[in-house]
């Protein structure tokens, strides 16, 4: 029997639109966060789903309340889908730090460099081997069973190094898209669908990050 993963990013928050660093930080969702993540509520609300969990960081807390709608699920929150720590510059622009620190580039690590760290931060080796240890709790407490996954952009590019995905160091998940993978008996992955924004009324909308 297979396990059903769905996964999501939060919605867009203030800082996304400021390029701030958030990490364990948080900043409010904006309108336009709350109604993507309405829409994808819409999506989801005919598809059975066992449980959501929820980095327990205000932004993905709310939304994977805001997805849960009517569904009569519970949200479980989890520290090890937090996102990615970046220490001393939480709540800074990501400009303001790469001109005071050249040799610090958040583009490195969003293309796969593990041992770039802020100061008092965490490294991406750091995260994948958190969100590694914690897929594993989570699937084989799961095991034929739907579950969904509100997260962050760098956790998430963890997750799916996790599930094996080629196009890992490419590509950012968008806020409140939606990914979908089955996990076989044997812990086999099939990523079916991934980063699919087609529940969105306005298409195209890139801001912030």
């Amino acid at each position: 029997m297979k396990t059903i993963i769905y996964l999501t990013r939060h919605g867009q928050t203030e800082w996304n639109l400021e390029r701030r660093l958030q990490g364990r930080g948080n900043s409010p969702l904006t309108e336009a966060g709350i109604e993507r993540a309405k829409e994808l509520r819409e999506r989801i609300k005919d598809i059975d789903i066992d449980f959501i969990y929820s980095s327990p960081i205000e932004r993905a807390l709310d939304t994977a309340n805001i997805i849960k709608g009517e569904k009569n699920i519970e949200v479980i929150t989890d520290e090890g889908l937090m996102e990615m720590c970046f220490g001393d510059y939480e709540g800074r622009k990501t400009d303001e730090v790469m001109a005071e620190n050249p040799s610090w580039n958040i583009d490195l690590i969003m293309h796969g460099d593990v041992e770039l760290c802020a100061p008092n931060g965490e490294d991406l080796a750091s995260v994948r081997a958190r969100v590694a240890e914690t897929m594993d709790r989570i699937i084989e407490e799961n095991r034929g069973k739907a579950i969904l996954i509100v997260t962050h952009g760098i956790t998430l590019k963890a997750l799916m190094y996790y599930f094996k995905d080629q196009e890992v160091n490419n590509e950012v998940m968008g806020q409140a898209t939606l990914t979908k993978i089955s996990v076989d008996e044997n812990n086999a992955f099939d990523i079916e669908f991934k980063n699919d924004d087609s529940h969105f009324t306005v298409k195209g909308q890139k801001l912030g990050w």
